[in-house]
């Protein structure tokens, strides 16, 4: 019984969709990309601006103050992959993001996730303009 048990976990756990990572109640995952732009503060404090950026709906982005570009793909989930550009993993951070809409007011935001190995940040960066 135990095998059937496992077989059966494993199965449920396919058929479940995936997401880069959890995310509260106060989000739901989108797989509409809106673009404009974003402004993100940090998720240790709440008060903590780190990034501006403008995303179009090609999906292309651009970091203000830094420079380059990259480009972000978005799977049915919600869950965004960035395709080089600032926010692509590197070797200091592992990234993860997540498309999602606000529920207190339906303001699109993605929550970004940096993975330093031992700390584990996120930016909620919502759509202002």
């Amino acid at each position: 019984m135990p095998g059937r048990l496992f077989i059966g976990l494993a199965l449920v756990a396919m058929a479940a969709p995936a997401t880069a990572f959890d995310i509260s109640s106060s989000y739901a995952p989108s797989a509409d990309l809106v673009p404009g732009r974003y402004a993100c503060v940090s998720g240790l404090d709440f008060s903590s601006y780190s990034w501006t950026f403008d995303v179009d709906a090609a999906g292309s982005y651009v970091v203000e103050g830094l420079e380059g570009g990259g480009s972000l793909s978005l799977a049915p989930n919600g869950e965004v992959a960035f395709d080089g550009g600032p926010f692509a993993s590197d070797d200091t951070a592992t990234t993860a993001a997540m498309n999602t809409t606000r529920a207190s007011d339906g303001a699109p935001v993605l929550i970004i996730r940096y993975d330093f190995g031992d700390t584990v940040t996120d930016d909620y960066c919502a759509r202002f303009e």
